[in-house]
């Protein structure tokens, strides 16, 4: 039974999708958008392999054959416009890019053409193709591929006419040149340039990685493919079926978590590519490009510093500090934290190089522990139960520590004010010797009920010590010759 309309429109949109990644790419992409349909990702990856045999040359059988003719450029139409198609040099699921020329000697200039393949014509995709051709004729930056021309052939199918930009994935340049840490730096503020001027166009682009940058043989960088762009204030749809486009090592959590992409997401992807290009390694370690592995790895897992990768000790101590700080705020997990515009993550990255401090920060102790907290709720409550248990014992003891100090304290004040200040002031006042004996009494009565709380608290039993000593004294001393002579003058006044 034939599928219904509906069907077919969602597995053409997500072969052209896929087809427009690499084939590494591929998997991940339709594993994620078709994770609860299994009989849509087994129809859309049975069209993938019929379109990767064509592209290959192994078809046999005359039905795809048929089909494969049906996608080619006829012989008789190898022209676009007044552009002569010289020979493909790219391929994706909506469309091919041929290098062309000029067929009417206008100028003798090679130009890249992007053509809508028949039967890709749909108008979802016509759309979508329109917009971009539309977006890159308002935009005129040197960082940016220029759009020369556009048209339509003679079947209807629109197509774009960009400069040809005959260079090198960005990685791929730095490498082989072997550009130094800061020189790739300096290379990567042009790519921001180019982003800042998109987004105050209100344009994010998002599928920033580092085959859609490339440096030609002058040494400049060229900001292409803008395909899957999305106008900030658009009512254009711009996918079907809530599925967002995105290429899993350079995408930012929200567009794998399928939430609103904004400027936010390219700063994002931004900072993936500059961490590839000094370090020479992905930012994230993606096993296998499951939709449950990329969103652990990407919404989960907390990102390497730079210079934890590397293992070249004098590029991890360059990488330490501020870079490891820029990199890791640039991807932070949450979009508010990161840099508010490409503007302000160039600027930090100009501030490094100038020796000023960044304006990046890192995390705070106190935010680093809530997300942990966030992340492992169960080992959190646990930990939680027993640190209460904990800080009860502790707060036991410290009450018990603090009452014990408190005693000390008292017999300390009672020995020494009393005792001497108070005994010493009435020593020779005139009929004081009653209130002496009392006051040694009311003395002997308090420390012998301190007595027993002494017996874990040496502090406690030298204080108590010393307080009978002085009592003694006081006893022995001040009420014997006190109480003598008034012996004495009792007798002397009976003889």
């Amino acid at each position: 039974m034939p599928a219904p309309p509906d069907r077919w429109r969602e597995i053409e949109r997500l072969f052209t999708e896929a087809a427009d990644l690499p084939p590494t790419e591929r998997s991940a992409y339709l594993d994620h958008a078709c994770a609860h349909d299994p009989t849509l990702l087994r129809e859309v990856e049975s069209l993938l392999e019929s379109d990767q045999q064509r592209q290959q040359g192994f078809i046999e059988r005359k039905v795809a054959h048929a089909a494969a003719l049906a996608v080619q450029t006829p012989p008789a139409q190898r022209r676009a416009g007044p552009y002569e198609l010289l020979r493909e040099i790219g391929r994706g699921g909506m469309g091919s890019v041929y290098l062309a020329r000029r067929a009417d000697d206008e100028y003798d200039t090679q130009v890249a053409i992007k053509l809508v393949r028949p039967g890709m014509d749909t108008d979802f995709l016509l759309q979508r193709f329109r917009r971009e051709r539309q977006i890159l004729a308002s935009f005129q930056h040197p960082h940016i591929a220029r759009l020369l021309d556009g048209g339509t052939t003679p079947d209807g199918l629109p197509f774009i006419v960009m400069e040809y930009i005959d260079g090198r994935r960005i990685t791929e340049y730095v490498q082989q040149e072997a550009l130094t840490l800061d020189s790739r730096i300096r290379l990567f503020l042009d790519v921001c340039e180019a982003v800042e001027y998109a987004h105050r166009r209100f344009v994010v682009h998002r599928d920033l990685k580092p085959g859609n940058i490339l440096v030609d043989s002058s040494g400049s960088v060229k900001l292409l493919d803008f395909g899957i762009c999305k106008l900030l204030y658009s009512d254009f749809e711009e996918t079907a079926a809530g599925v967002t486009p995105l290429t899993p090592d350079y995408a930012s959590p929200e567009q794998v978590r399928g939430d609103a992409v904004t400027i936010a997401s390219d700063i994002y992807s931004l900072g993936a590519v500059l961490y590839e290009l000094l370090t020479g390694a992905k930012p994230h370690r993606i096993l296998h490009y499951s939709p449950r592995a990329v969103e652990e790895a990407i919404c989960e897992q907390p990102t390497d510093a730079p210079s934890a990768v590397v293992l070249d000790p004098s590029l991890r101590k360059r990488l330490s500090g501020d870079l490891d700080t820029i990199l890791l705020h640039a991807m932070h997990k949450e979009p508010e934290r990161r840099y508010g515009s490409a503007a302000e993550f160039a600027d930090d990255l100009r501030r490094y190089l100038d020796h000023l401090p960044v304006r990046a920060r890192k995390d705070s102790l106190w935010y680093r522990s809530r997300k942990f907290l966030r992340r492992h709720r169960t080992l959190a409550f646990t930990g939680a139960l027993a640190f209460a248990g904990l800080a009860a014992a502790a707060v036991t003891a410290l009450q018990d520590a603090r009452h014990q100090r408190q005693n000390a304290l008292e017999t300390r004040r009672l020995a020494g004010s009393l005792l001497v200040e108070v005994h010493d002031a009435l020593q020779d006042a005139p009929g004081a010797t009653r209130a002496r004996r009392l006051l040694v009494q009311s003395a002997l009565s308090y420390l012998a009920r301190l007595a027993p709380q002494a017996a874990n608290d040496p502090q406690l039993q030298g204080e108590l010590v010393r307080g009978w000593t002085r009592l003694g004294d006081a006893q022995g001393g001040s009420f014997t010759s006190s109480e003598g002579r008034s012996g004495e003058r009792r007798g002397g006044e009976g003889g």
